[in-house]
């Protein structure tokens, strides 16, 4: 298993024993500046978000008995609720697990197969992705992977207080960002779908707060004019529907995002196995929560075969019905078995592929490539509507339900040429 993996592991289990993340909301933004601006609660600030009037805490696991008298002065002085900072879980397979890695001789396909497979170099003659700004919300991006080159790079990169975006606290965010939108043009291995994208790490440890702030940051951008793609790879690890997040900043933030015109991309999840689903049944459903939404798009995991993987989420979605909703996924991307890849600072051997993690920024590749050539056109911009439907309609049917398969497998060079 790859070292930063394994150290990723390591510290993301420090973190988890040795702090606690906490949510202070406050009646007003006023109150909450005063509050930071004498220290009455104790604790790390992680992420602030000032216009939600909402700060988290990382606490210590040996202070938390210590805060009761902090936080009480919070809620009688400043009028602050104070709950746990609600926590998705990474969109991954076993990657933690020294034996979802195999040795380079056993690589049976790699990234460039998959994306000769898809129709992506037969795109670039249209599109190479430039002039859109490609959002990989994930455990950052490993800056020393030459695939990330520093002119890539957006300016606004996020992280929370005291962390680097181009670092990779996993190793997953970095596969994400290469398949999205690597690059060879510095001595990278691999080009992604569109490898003139600018990349945007958004590196975040999934907590509610600090996707609240990473996609304040991406309305912004996109207020400004630019031309905004989200691929996020989290979720809820379930094979049972879970409960709606209680009082979550990131839901509105994303509702916020998506009307300023930032497309938003999901992986489908990886729980069809949990749920009890046989390999080639299209049901029970294991798509969970926002991933259902009809202002998203949501992306499961076929083999190059052309068959599904035991593992990729099956649909319609937990609110089949419900309004804002369509039945999921919209599509799905390909990810071979012991598939060769970009993760953290190596490239690496998955023997059950990618995930529906891997599939995800094949599609957010797709959008910047049909972007970016109305861009070259001086075209305006493809609506959301717009770009979904193109997408779902150049996909090539694999056979399967639509609960497994959506409308197909995306296919780049007949998206492109579709528009």
């Amino acid at each position: 298993m790859p070292s930063e993996a394994v150290l990723g592991q390591e510290l993301l289990d420090e973190r988890r024993t040795e702090t606690r993340r906490y949510k202070l909301r406050f009646p007003t933004r006023e109150a909450l500046e005063a509050s930071l601006a004498i220290e009455a609660v104790g604790g790390a600030v992680a992420v602030a978000l000032p216009e939600r009037r909402v700060i988290s805490l990382d606490v210590p696991a040996a202070q938390v008995s210590f805060m009761a008298e902090g936080f009480e002065a919070a809620r009688q002085h400043y009028g602050a609720e104070i709950v746990e900072d609600y926590r998705y879980s990474l969109e991954q397979l076993d990657f933690y697990n020294p034996l979802a890695f195999a040795p380079e001789g056993e690589a049976q396909q790699s990234l460039d197969d998959v994306i000769e497979a898809i129709g992506a170099p037969q795109a670039w003659s249209h599109s190479r992705g430039e002039g859109v700004v490609i959002a990989i919300v994930d455990t950052g991006i490993d800056g020393l992977r030459p695939e990330f080159p520093h002119y890539k790079r957006h300016p606004r990169s996020w992280a929370a207080n005291g962390e680097d975006p181009w670092t990779d606290w996993q190793g997953h965010g970095s596969m994400c960002a290469a398949i999205a939108a690597g690059t060879r043009s510095q001595g990278g291995e691999f080009d992604g779908v569109a490898p003139d994208a600018m990349i945007m790490s958004c590196r975040t440890h999934f907590y509610d707060t600090e996707l609240a702030a990473i996609y304040d940051e991406l309305t912004s951008l996109a207020r400004e004019g630019a031309t905004v793609i989200a691929s996020n790879s989290f979720g809820v690890q379930s094979g049972s529907p879970p409960p709606v997040p209680a009082d979550s900043d990131f839901i509105p933030a994303l509702d916020d995002a998506i009307a300023a015109g930032v497309i938003v991309c999901f992986s489908a999840g990886n729980y069809h196995h949990l749920a009890g689903g046989t390999p080639d049944g299209h049901e029970p459903n294991s798509i969970w929560l926002h991933k259902g939404r009809s202002d998203l798009l949501t992306v499961g995991a076929a083999k190059p075969d052309g068959s599904m993987w035991y593992y990729s989420s099956r649909g319609p979605g937990q609110f089949p019905g419900q309004p804002l909703t369509s039945p999921k996924p919209d599509l799905v991307g390909i990810t071979p078995p012991f598939g060769r890849v970009v993760y953290g600072s190596n490239v690496s051997v998955l023997k059950d592929g990618w995930g529906t993690s891997g599939c995800c920024p094949q599609a957010a590749g797709l959008i910047a490539l049909l972007q970016s050539k109305r861009h070259a056109e001086d075209e305006p911009p493809l609506s959301r509507d717009q770009l979904f439907d193109v997408i779902r309609k150049s996909s090539v049917s694999l056979g399967h339900h639509g609960h497994s398969q959506g409308a197909g497998r995306l296919d780049c060079e007949a998206a492109v040429n579709r528009i």
